[in-house]
């Protein structure tokens, strides 16, 4: 049946330029209409927003405000990164039916979301992908996810329905589609309200795919470790053909995710997997936000590195498909049918086609046969899951406890039941019944209880990188400007590495030869035809000869998607100044004497030339007597570093805080260290420059993180 058409639009221009051909799909969020770009004769894919025509004037204005923020941040995400669909353009207008309707106009891709896509291979007998194939398909969503992690900046909603399968120059790949709107749906105070008058359902999150914390804020705030237990959900799915969490209506799925003796696994939903993988998927899925990866770079850097060990061990025993770790005297159930989730899709939705390939070394070494079918297991509501085989608990486990124990249990579950009771009532979930036994919590393995074993010895940092310890520190100045005070105390709970210099030209080239990062060149909102014509050509990639210079014309989106493409971040804010001038408070990376010519390539006056050094950028680590505490050069001058906050002009005021980052959702970002083009205080390690976020300029460069859990 062709999908409806509630506001009237086909036939229609919307914003004066664009036609509204056809429905291609429909979803909680809205309809996606194939559209005609009436100026550049292109087709566009149009989402309109559904359910809003309810809301206040002032409530409006506020909405398509945070929309149009959003777009922005999409479309700069989409110009740093090939894997997230590009935003064209948005705004609102009255539909010929006469109701109000925020829309996006992005760009059109020929392909299926990768719901779909599952759908057919089940209905084909065929759902089921080897693992190595499953991580390669999922590989370009996690790096585009990165490149927004790598600035604070979550998606909220991933899942099969908003990773689109589309072809870019021949070959098969996923985008990330829809990021933003969870957010600003999420944060409009009377969405819930205006979903309840229409009587939808929608959600700011797709609860099959939901994390801990998006159920109840008790787990925490979300943030990209929210898209990490996402992604690792998606993982199983895309391996198994069937869907990670268990359960057909909030009650069921609310305690799914957040209890500790129920974790979903590869080897649960019947997967060959590794040990190594295994456990990389368990930290992914840990009901506490701070025990996960904290960015999906993090965890595909983990995976891959799993396989690439499991591939080097081929003599290993792989454990057989089935095991199921921390399901100690669990049972659970399913409904046979699930309602299908909100399409969420930005372009056509034809007949899904399969993948060309998987990887053969890898799918022939880690998927030897199909897995052994789980036993059938008919709860005392009838109906009908799937249940771990003979054997599948780990060694140690304890036996089934006796009916007191088992009555005790309940118990104890009871209020996490009247709590997600409560929540499916509040979110119109259906009444399919749910019950769960588990194990008392002292007989639990630590790992089914949520808990992990202490961190194997840190490997030293790589030579090109410098250790930062966790640790205390003062940030800010009361000697400096007015966005350096107050100084605060700031603690970091976790050790990175650092990057020991500006990341060159050279290296950024090799990102961009593997299509993973956009070339540089000066450009920004306000970087006109002649400034790009007259100071262009002072862009370090635009000297053949500057290729051990740091690279510069850079904005913060393409800084990011370098770190991502070499497994690593931008540091935060805070990590960058804790970096510079360790925790004695010094004013200098170095110290606190002003720079000397063999401390840091900033501008000077006229008389106090340094040699080569006052020319110009120059070869990262150039000067080399302004190391800073932790052994970082170039931390001072040379060129500005992108961090990765955003702006916040009030942040400071807030206080002592613990691992601050400011999220980059508005129109400025953060430099860092000054430039061969600035004077020597802005070297200071707490001086803060506010920058625009899209632009690149002539002294606009970047180091990269690492973290180290």
């Amino acid at each position: 049946m062709a999908p409806s058409d509630p506001f009237g639009w086909v036939g229609a221009t919307i914003g004066g330029k664009y036609r509204l051909d056809a429905v291609v799909g429909e979803g909680g969020f809205g309809v996606v209409y194939r559209g005609h770009h009436l100026g550049f004769d292109e087709p566009v894919a149009v989402k309109c927003l559904k359910a809003l025509g309810s809301l206040a004037p002032a409530e409006r204005e506020a909405f398509q405000r945070m929309l149009l923020n959003e777009g922005r941040l999409l479309h700069r995400l989409s110009r740093a990164s090939a894997g997230i669909v590009q935003a064209l353009d948005t705004g609102a207008a009255v539909s010929p039916s006469g109701e109000w309707t925020p829309y996006l106009v992005l760009e059109w891709l020929e392909g299926a979301p990768l719901d779909h896509d599952i759908a057919a291979r089940r209905a084909g007998g065929g759902a089921a992908r080897p693992l190595a194939e499953a991580i390669a398909l999922l590989a370009p969503a996690a790096h585009a996810l990165e490149v927004a992690h790598a600035q604070g900046v979550a998606h909220r909603d991933i899942k099969p329905a908003n990773l689109f399968l589309t072809d870019i120059g021949g070959r098969r790949t996923l985008k990330v589609l829809d990021f933003g709107i969870a957010k600003v749906l999420g944060e409009l105070s009377s969405m819930t309200q205006a979903m309840a008058e229409t009587g939808g359902a929608l959600r700011a999150f797709t609860v099959h795919y939901g994390a801990p914390e998006q159920f109840h804020q008790r787990f925490g705030a979300t943030g990209p470790w929210t898209d990490v237990f996402a992604l690792a959900l998606v993982l199983i799915e895309v391996a198994s053909g069937d869907r990670a969490l268990l359960g057909s209506d909030v009650t069921q799925l609310y305690i799914a995710a957040t209890d500790p003796a129920f974790r979903p696994s590869l080897r649960g939903a019947g997967v060959s997997a590794p040990e190594a993988v295994e456990a990389v998927v368990r930290r992914a899925l840990a009901v506490e936000p701070r025990e996960r990866y904290r960015t999906a770079g993090e965890l595909w850097g983990a995976l891959e590195a799993a396989m690439a060990g499991a591939v080097a061990s081929v003599g290993a025993v792989v454990p057989a498909a089935g095991t199921a770790p921390g399901l100690a005297d669990t049972a659970y159930a399913s409904a046979a049918v699930a309602a299908p989730g909100p399409a969420g899709a930005a372009s056509a939705l034809e007949a899904p086609r399969g993948l060309a390939g998987a990887p053969p070394a890898l799918a022939s070494t880690l998927a030897p046969g199909p897995a052994p079918p789980r036993a059938p297991l008919t709860t005392m509501r009838g109906i009908t899951a799937s249940a771990p085989p003979p054997g599948s608990l780990p060694p140690g486990s304890p036996p089934a406890a006796p009916a007191t124990a088992a009555s005790a249990r309940r118990r104890r579950l009871l209020p996490a039941v009247v709590s997600a009771v409560a929540l499916a009532a509040a979110l119109g979930a259906g009444a399919v019944a749910f019950l769960q036994h588990r194990a008392p919590d002292d007989a639990l393995p630590a790992r089914a209880r949520g808990g992990l074993a202490a961190p194997p010895a840190k490997a030293p940092p790589p030579p090109d990188m410098v250790r930062v310890p966790a640790g205390r520190f003062t940030m800010g100045s009361a000697k400096g400007g007015k966005s350096e005070r107050p100084p605060h105390e700031v603690t970091l709970t976790r050790a990175f590495d650092l990057d020991r210099t500006e990341v060159t030209v050279a290296a950024y080239q090799r990102c961009v030869d593997a299509g993973r990062c956009t070339p540089s060149g000066l450009h920004g909102p306000r970087a006109s035809d002649a400034d790009v014509e007259q100071r262009g050509a002072l862009c370090t990639a635009a000297d053949p000869a500057k290729a051990q210079h740091p690279i510069s014309c850079v904005d913060q989106a393409q800084a990011a998607a370098y770190c991502a493409f070499v497994g690593k971040r931008l540091p935060t804010e805070a990590e960058w100044e804790y970096a510079a001038r360790g925790a004695d408070g010094r004013e200098y990376p170095w110290g606190n004497e002003p720079p000397g010519c063999a401390h840091a390539v900033v501008s000077r006056p006229a008389g106090q030339g340094c040699g080569a050094l006052g020319k110009g950028t120059q070869e990262v680590g150039s000067a080399t007597a302004g190391a800073s505490a932790s052994g970082a050069l170039d931390m001072a001058g040379n060129v500005w570093e992108w961090v990765a906050d955003g702006w916040d002009p009030g942040a400071y005021a807030k206080g002592a805080q613990t691992d601050p980052q400011v999220p980059a959702t508005g129109s400025k970002g953060v430099l860092r260290g000054g430039s061969w083009d600035f004077s020597a205080s802005t070297a200071k390690s707490t001086f803060r420059l506010a920058f625009d976020r899209e632009a690149g300029d002539v002294s606009t460069g970047f180091r990269c993180a690492r973290s180290l859990d």
